[in-house]
């Protein structure tokens, strides 16, 4: 924010709802998506002026990886078409799958009880 927020810019995560169930590329379950969207905005004494670097994002419930949807699926969801998704129109941005260290954030295998990285208790 510049000069104490009488102008700048900020960013906002709004719910879209759920999207048809489908077959999700990292754990495999089928299940309902959850679509967001996330906009960066111009503000005048905290007033959005203009929105920009508009993307949509879909978790899985159940593993939690986040993928982005094709800006023409969450546009054409946004006036109101129903929300068919297919993997296709899917990209993974962020694996929460794969285990990982909670105190150093190594990648781990999925048997091991200590890191291999910093020796911590799994």
């Amino acid at each position: 924010m510049f000069f104490i927020g009488i102008f700048g810019t900020d960013s906002k995560v709004v719910p879209l709802g759920q999207i048809s169930p489908l077959v999700c590329p990292v754990c495999g379950a089928t299940a309902p998506m959850h679509l967001c969207r996330r906009y960066q905005y111009f503000h005048f004494f905290f007033l959005p002026l203009v929105k920009f670097n508009s993307l949509f994002l879909v978790t899985c419930p159940g593993c939690a990886s986040v993928f982005s949807l094709e800006p023409e699926k969450g546009k054409e969801i946004l006036k109101g078409a129903p929300a068919t998704v297919v993997p296709g129109d899917l990209t993974l941005m962020k694996n929460n799958l794969t285990p990982r260290c909670p105190r150093c954030g190594q990648l781990l295998p999925k048997d091991s009880s200590f890191c291999n990285k910093c020796g911590a208790p799994l």
